[in-house]
């Protein structure tokens, strides 16, 4: 029983060693390099955001890298439903870091609208360049 105890003491007290040294290890940070960009732009294409509810519209929008705002007379509620968009779905815009996307809305009849509409990303747009156009 002693010999377990021991030999259980004597691991634990290894294993507890090994971690604190690898935790007091830093590991280097490799800086990116110029020369790894790629020498063409990135392109973004624009999702089909018709009939999806607006709450999930945005967040695809904003997962997607866009910038969005509401326009027409309804404003933006998670429940109005998307009619149309611009640019159209399957758009290949140049990523320039959060291009606009604009949606209309139509009022969703089966939820209420509450609180604050939302009818602008949460972060400033960027330029709209077309993939393939100089």
């Amino acid at each position: 029983m002693r010999r377990l105890l021991f030999t259980t003491a004597v691991l634990g007290a290894l294993a507890v060693s090994a971690i604190s040294f690898a935790a007091d290890r830093q590991l280097a940070a490799v800086p990116a390099s110029t020369a790894r960009l790629p020498s063409t732009p990135l392109t973004l294409v624009v999702p089909d955001l018709r009939r999806e509810a607006f709450v999930f519209a945005k967040s695809q929008l904003q997962d997607a890298g866009f910038a969005w705002k509401v326009t027409g007379g309804v404003p933006g509620y998670p429940a109005n439903i998307v009619v149309s968009q611009s640019p159209a779905p399957g758009t290949k815009l140049i990523d320039t870091g959060a291009p606009l996307i604009t949606i209309t809305l139509e009022r969703n009849r089966q939820y209420g609208s509450s609180g604050d509409p939302q009818n602008t990303s949460p972060y400033a747009p960027t330029t709209n360049r077309l993939a393939g156009s100089s």
